[in-house]
């Protein structure tokens, strides 16, 4: 399953960082042709002549959203289709699959579901609706990352890890 794994975090020694390593360490070892897209350090590839299956997106939740970068290039890429100038079934993203979301939080579950989860709504309300219309969404996340111990944090990079040592290819 060809994939795209998009990273936004502004610090190179980041556990979002590490998470990427982890994460493409486990599609190599799987045999699975992907591309990293670090936002913004690199040149944003053309999504329309790339037919991605998979996009796994790689930041931290910051205030109840992704970083703006991430959602900047959310916006750039998707704003036709979002706000109805362009029809959905033309998205750069129509032929992605399976999309996952490997993502931290300061705060709790609980927190963030009191609040109403606005992160993950942003991918499961507007971003999979541009994607193939049997999408499998994906939300993977640490909570309470600051008050997290180091095995915690390495039990974590585990769990993606094995997540995507396998590509399975939705039915």
């Amino acid at each position: 399953m060809k994939t795209l794994v998009v990273q936004a975090h502004p610090l190179a020694q980041s556990f979002s960082t590490a998470l990427l390593h982890r994460i493409c360490q486990a599609l190599q070892a799987s045999g699975t042709d992907h591309h990293v897209m670090r936002l913004p350090q690199d040149e944003e590839p053309d999504l329309s002549y790339v037919n991605f299956e998979h996009m796994i997106a790689v930041s931290p939740t910051w205030w109840g959203s992704p970083p703006a970068v991430l959602l900047d290039w959310l916006q750039r890429t998707l704003l036709a289709y979002v706000d109805g100038g362009e029809p959905v079934s033309s998205s750069p993203l129509r032929s992605i699959r399976r999309l996952s979301v490997v993502t931290t939080h300061g705060s709790s579950l609980r927190i963030n579901r009191l609040q109403g989860e606005p992160g993950r709504q942003t991918w499961s309300r507007v971003v999979t609706p541009c994607c193939h219309p049997e999408v499998q969404f994906e939300w993977i996340s640490l909570y309470k990352i600051d008050r997290s111990t180091p095995k915690q944090r390495a039990a974590f990079l585990d769990d993606v890890s094995r997540r995507f040592t396998s590509d399975p290819v939705p039915a």
